[in-house]
């Protein structure tokens, strides 16, 4: 959903630029675990752009993938997010090859993978922790896995890892989330992270798409529901704190921590999509002028050269001061995130 106050134009040659040089650093550039996320954004943007370049780059990345097969084993960042731009080039290209290598990464999650007693998957065993960024890793892949082969029950699983999450991680009083739960404390990290809030906006909205798509809202509607409250409180909030140049602070309530781009492409691919299908109990006209703003923002942020700037790098949970001390640059997976937001505005 586009914003009739934000020029087509401006965010066409953002989105041109972006794709370019993303195109170009796929498969130039030291592997990074967030290439993944890059590559998927490739797919949305050869869609919003009626182009095969990108598909054409996301495919030779994946070439020497495809031959050895997926890594399933060690920590969830170096290789479960590879499932979700297999199953988007699958369903762009129609070779069971990229079906196959996702089947595999889902099967390790559903089957093998470390998990809390209520079911949440565990990144870093034998820790018991849950991760907001793990709900993006993991839940909508199981969930277009299962519209794709039909499996309602691999569905409602996906639905469930998001409630979990939720469960988890959820501020109480803010509907915020924390990056990270310890259970074995029965405590979490100690700040608002905005990075990680925008995982969990991008992610609920993927998955209730393919529960709609699938046919299935009526009989999962009561978790349907619990993921939409949870996605409507935390994207009010969200709008609340946004600062007036369209993003947002790297600790989300903390205003005095440096402004960041890559939760901002997050929070904007989120607000558009909770706009576009018009979720309940948003406050529509602040989620609006925070997605316009949002927009604009991230198309502020991609230089001349088709760079993605203003990104806080990888980033463990800490204090406050740790967050605030995280060096800004670029980085693939806001690259992606942002080809994301940049091509559903597009796409309009």
């Amino acid at each position: 959903m586009r914003p009739a106050f934000v020029k087509y134009d401006e965010l066409r040659g953002a989105l041109e630029r972006l794709t370019a040089s993303a195109s170009r650093e796929l498969l130039a550039k030291q592997p990074h675990w967030g290439d993944a996320i890059l590559c998927d954004g490739l797919v949305y943007a050869a869609r919003a752009l009626n182009t095969d370049a990108p598909i054409e780059a996301a495919a030779r990345w994946f070439a020497p993938k495809l031959a050895t097969g997926p890594r399933t084993s060690g920590w969830f960042w170096f290789w479960a997010a590879e499932a979700l731009p297999a199953l988007d080039l699958h369903q762009k290209t129609n070779d069971p090859r990229y079906l196959d290598y996702a089947r595999a990464i889902v099967g390790f999650m559903e089957n093998t993978a470390a998990r809390t007693p209520d079911g949440a998957f565990v990144p870093h065993p034998p820790a018991l922790e849950v991760w907001i960024d793990v709900c993006y890793f993991t839940a909508p892949a199981i969930a277009l896995l299962g519209r794709i082969s039909g499996d309602a029950a691999m569905i409602e699983r996906a639905a469930d890892q998001m409630i979990v999450h939720r469960n988890h991680l959820a501020d109480s009083q803010s509907g915020l989330f924390w990056h990270v739960a310890y259970l074995d404390r029965n405590s979490h990290s100690p700040c608002l992270w905005a990075r990680g809030n925008s995982w969990f906006s991008i992610a609920a909205p993927q998955v209730i798409a393919e529960i709609e798509a699938a046919g299935l809202l009526r009989p999962l509607a009561v978790k349907v529901d619990r993921i939409r409250e949870a996605l409507a409180l935390q994207l009010n909030k969200v709008a609340s704190l946004q600062d007036e140049s369209g993003l947002w602070h790297t600790v989300i309530d903390r205003g005095d921590s440096y402004l960041e781009a890559s939760a901002a492409a997050g929070f904007a691919l989120a607000l558009g999509r909770a706009l576009a299908t018009g979720l309940p109990r948003l406050d529509e006209a602040s989620a609006r002028v925070a997605y316009s703003r949002a927009l604009g923002a991230i198309c502020a942020k991609v230089d001349s050269h088709g760079a993605f700037t203003g990104v806080s790098q990888q980033t463990p949970p800490g204090d406050f001061d740790f967050y605030n001390s995280i060096e800004v640059g670029t980085a693939p997976f806001a690259t992606g995130v942002c080809l994301m937001a940049l091509s559903e505005a597009v796409a309009g």
